[in-house]
């Protein structure tokens, strides 16, 4: 969920906004004369959606998915057996 909050509030209560966004407890959006200009999120969320981003930058990557999704609910799921060799 995204807060929003003003930057001078921002300013004054930045020891809780970290906490709780740092224990996942929504994320931030600081806004400078009611305009969004920041926003505030754990690091863990940010990593993700870096990823996220890496992954949807390789070429092919969304038709791919596109098309798993596709035969996901077309029920032409296959179920995949490992072998741990160890």
């Amino acid at each position: 969920m995204t807060n929003f909050i003003t930057v001078s509030d921002a300013r004054a209560n930045l020891p809780m906004l970290v906490k709780k966004t740092s224990e996942g407890m929504g994320r931030y959006l600081i806004t400078v004369n009611n305009k969004p200009k920041v926003v505030l999120l754990n690091l863990e969320e940010l990593e993700s959606l870096e990823e996220t981003a890496e992954i949807l930058s390789i070429p092919g990557a969304r038709e791919s998915i596109k098309q798993g999704m596709k035969e996901i609910k077309e029920g032409k799921v296959y179920e995949a057996l490992f072998i741990s060799q160890g």
